[in-house]
């Protein structure tokens, strides 16, 4: 699996994969998640993010040829595909047929509501491997070993954040996992 993804991605993308395999490894009891699952979920969350120039086909095409079906958000921001492509890459390529695997793949970009455990980690490994230099980083490293749900409410914030900045557009699963986290978090206070 890992021969074959090293020839499919770039090699700072390849770099990033197994950065977010490592965190993901060393984090993984922390989210109560098996470390093996989490190892091949992490190898595999951007399993399709340099697939069109692999393959020389529009990212569009290959979601056509792999049977995703896009929503209107997603067809406009090219930088959400890869994740929602990827479960399906993930299922097809490389055999993966574990449902948790798969959604953790396919949510790993926006996140949503009442996600689980494997889900939390991929999201906030993919955020926080030793590659990662964006300023939140730290923070979000420095919550995670306090409270999962407090990272990830901060990390979903720096995102969503983030694409105002761009100007594009917010995924809905974005914030209903903002809320969903927030209303949880009331709910305990």
């Amino acid at each position: 699996m890992m021969k074959k993804l090293q020839t499919m991605q770039k090699e700072r993308r390849f770099k990033h994969t197994l950065g977010v395999v490592a965190e993901a490894e060393r984090l993984a009891p922390k989210f109560g998640v098996d470390v093996r699952k989490a190892r091949i979920t992490a190898l595999l969350h951007d399993c399709a993010k340099n697939l069109d120039e692999k393959s020389g086909e529009d990212f569009f095409a290959l979601c056509q040829r792999y049977g995703v079906k896009l929503d209107e958000c997603a067809k406009c921001e090219r930088a959400l595909v890869h994740a929602f492509l990827g479960a399906a890459v993930a299922y097809k390529d490389y055999g993966i047929s574990d449902h948790e695997i798969l959604e953790a793949i396919y949510y790993h970009t926006t996140a949503r509501a009442n996600m689980t455990p494997l889900e939390k980690l991929i999201y906030i490994a993919d955020m926080t491997e030793p590659g990662r230099t964006i300023e939140q980083t730290d923070e979000i490293r420095r919550l995670v070993e306090i409270d999962v749900d407090e990272a990830l409410i901060y990390a979903i914030g720096c995102s969503i954040k983030h694409v105002i900045r761009k100007g594009t557009l917010i995924h809905p699963d974005s914030v209903h996992a903002l809320n969903y986290l927030i209303e949880h978090r009331r709910a305990k206070a």
